[in-house]
């Protein structure tokens, strides 16, 4: 693994290496997000649709013979209950 080494100036700014522009798509005025971890800063590209992120996520955990609407309308039906034993 190649590690860099960049100075930060003074306004806080790095330059990040060429080669890894290039490898992550790095362009001007391209947006990047940084993430604080235990052991430091991730820098991630910023995806241009940043929702296209979130398609598919409940993918593995959601029942594939439900709906969406079907399982709030049911979480809905069960709160309303609850709040309703409780007045």
């Amino acid at each position: 693994m190649v590690e860099y080494v960049v100075e930060i100036r003074d306004k806080g700014e790095v330059t990040i290496p060429k080669e890894l522009r290039k490898r992550y798509a790095l362009e001007p005025k391209k947006s990047v997000r940084l993430i604080p971890r235990v052991e430091g800063i991730l820098i991630k590209p910023r995806p241009e649709d940043p929702l296209a992120e979130l398609r598919g996520l409940a993918r593995r955990v959601w029942p594939s013979d439900q709906s969406s609407v079907g399982i709030v309308k049911e979480i809905r039906r069960r709160a309303d209950f609850e709040a309703k034993g409780k007045l």
